[in-house]
């Protein structure tokens, strides 16, 4: 009986040890590694919002989404970065619009910028993103009447319209993020190189290694 029992364990052990060995070699369906060939053009179009220092030879590349949760907690970091950098650093942003309202609320966003209101517009869009952007129940009908206090008329803003004027640069965004490897929001770039942690720290250190 005993040996009964201790086949019957041997057995289940070895079993548990090829599921766990098949597992570990199983292909994995993570991103695909980003081609070596990438161009610089992916990761900064003519039309992306640019802070900081143009000419610097450090570029940090922000793929954002208006409507993300993490993108709104990381805001205030990016801010903080920039303006410690931005005689050094070359910053740029670009669109990723994963959620529902995200389109539009890129647009809105796009449309702010011609008016050279882009930086307040994105500051008052993160402040009230969980009125406008909530999940569970979204109101992105709220949007024009955050940005119509920066002087930006509101039949400028209104969906189809501003949706069909400014879509083309934002799936230009989306196709370059998607190129390059970005697979959720927000996702940072120094030089080129994917960072793969989440901020303050990670970013400064990658930004200070690059700057060496």
């Amino acid at each position: 009986m005993k040996n009964k029992i201790f086949l019957l364990v041997a057995v289940a052990v070895a079993l548990v040890a090829v599921v766990a060995f098949s597992m570990l070699n199983k292909p994995t369906s993570s991103a695909p590694t980003p081609s070596a060939a990438l161009s610089a053009e992916q990761f900064a179009r003519p039309h992306s919002p640019r802070f900081g220092n143009t000419l610097g030879r450090v570029t940090v590349v922000e793929w954002f989404d208006p409507e993300c949760e993490s993108c709104r907690v990381m805001h205030p970091i990016f801010k903080k970065i920039v303006a410690d950098y931005k005689d050094r650093v070359h910053f740029v942003l670009r669109y990723m619009p994963y959620h529902p309202g995200s389109m539009y609320a890129a647009s809105a966003l796009e449309e702010a910028r011609e008016h050279g209101k882009f930086e307040e517009a994105l500051d008052i869009l993160f402040e009230k993103q969980p009125e406008w952007g909530d999940h569970h129940q979204p109101r992105p009908e709220l949007i024009p009447t955050y940005l119509v206090g920066l002087g930006i008329p509101k039949e400028k803003l209104e969906r189809e319209t501003v949706i069909a004027k400014h879509a083309e640069k934002i799936r230009m965004d989306e196709q370059d993020g998607e190129a390059v490897g970005v697979r959720g929001t927000p996702t940072f770039f120094v030089n080129g190189q994917m960072i793969p942690q989440l901020g303050d720290q990670p970013l400064r250190a990658a930004i200070e290694s690059a700057l060496q």
